[in-house]
Parts: structure tokens; C-alpha cells; sequence
């Protein structure tokens, strides 16, 4: 189990989850959606695992011990969570820092007219698996970008009955790598 910030009040520990569990769910999530076989295509992939080994590599995530949370009160604690470290994200929502607060980016371009995101926000899944790291007091996502910022733009008025969940690992490195923009070498 890891020490959840504070902040983070609504994450209740399930137990134990590996590293292929949580990249089987990612795998379940996106592997079949027609844009991202576009995306991975364009990259010289010739397969989502392939891509997504690719985009992972720099937290050797094998190598790291996950757990799993529920988050009970996502609408609450989703924008305080930072955003994926990935190229495009930082070049896009985050001014060239490595990661964000979702609540500050949510009125960017990049998140307001996505058409993943929208797409999204009018039919968010009942039961979602998102995969992060803890760094100091921060709860840092790895995937689920698009689905975090949906629930973190959520109108804390209107109804959310899906359940959601989170694989944390720690994260002791000085610094956050940057994931993603890779590209296979043709």
C-alpha cells in the first residue's frame, strides 16, 4: 500500500494489482477504438501493445509494485490530480512544464474542443481503470487523459454513478520522465 496525499480523500486501497493486470485493462480501455490505431499506425507501430510498451518505457513500469484504489468521490478529487507527462501534453496544456493541475487546464483548447474528450463526456463509461504515479504530494496520471479531464470539468451538480478506479505506483526518481511521443524507427 502507498501513502496517499492528503488531498486525495476519497481513495480507498483494494489491494495488489501487477503491472500486466493494469496494462491488460489499459489494453481492454483503448486497444479496439479506430482513432488510436490511426495514431499508433502513424507512430510505424504495427501493434497498440507494441505502441503502448513503447510509451510506458520510460517508468519501467515492470519494475515498480501497483496497487489498486477505488475513488469513491472522483467529481471531488479529479482536479486536484496532474496530468499524463507526455510530449504532446506539455507542449500542448502545460506551458512546457512536465505536468499540471487538471482544474488548470480545463478551459484550454487542447481540452474544451478534443474531440475524444467530447465524445467522451456524453458517454462516460460505467466502470473505468486509470493508472498513475504518486510523486511527493502529488497523484500524477500516466493514461487516461481524456477521461480525467471529463471528470474533472464535471459539473459537481449534475449526477456521476460510475465506478472508478486507479493503479498507483510510487515514484522515488528525482524527476518525472516525460512519456509517449515515441516513434518507431522505420
Amino acid at each position: 500500500m502507498i501513502k496517499i496525499p492528503q488531498q486525495y480523500s476519497s481513495l480507498k486501497f483494494l489491494g495488489q494489482i501487477s503491472w500486466n493486470e493494469v496494462f491488460d485493462n489499459w489494453r481492454k480501455l483503448e486497444a479496439w477504438q479506430e482513432s488510436w490505431k490511426r495514431h499508433w499506425e502513424s507512430r510505424g507501430f504495427s501493434s497498440w501493445d507494441e505502441w503502448r510498451e513503447g510509451y510506458a518505457a520510460p517508468l519501467n513500469p515492470a519494475k515498480l509494485e501497483w496497487f489498486l484504489y477505488q475513488i469513491t468521490s472522483p467529481i471531488r478529487d479529479f482536479p486536484l490530480f496532474y496530468g499524463v507527462p507526455s510530449r504532446s501534453w506539455v507542449d500542448k496544456a502545460y506551458g512546457g512544464e512536465t505536468t499540471k493541475q487538471l482544474k488548470d487546464i480545463l478551459d484550454l483548447p487542447i481540452v474544451t474542443k478534443n474531440p475524444k474528450v467530447l465524445g467522451i463526456k456524453k458517454d462516460f463509461p460505467k466502470k473505468t481503470m486509470f493508472t498513475g504515479i504518486v510523486y511527493g504530494e502529488k497523484i500524477i496520471l500516466v493514461e487516461g487523459m481524456h477521461r480525467s479531464c471529463v471528470l474533472a470539468g464535471w459539473d459537481p451538480k449534475a449526477p456521476f454513478e460510475g465506478e472508478v478506479t486507479i493503479a498507483l505506483a510510487l515514484w522515488e526518481q528525482k524527476e518525472i520522465p516525460i512519456v509517449g511521443g515515441n516513434y518507431k524507427k522505420k
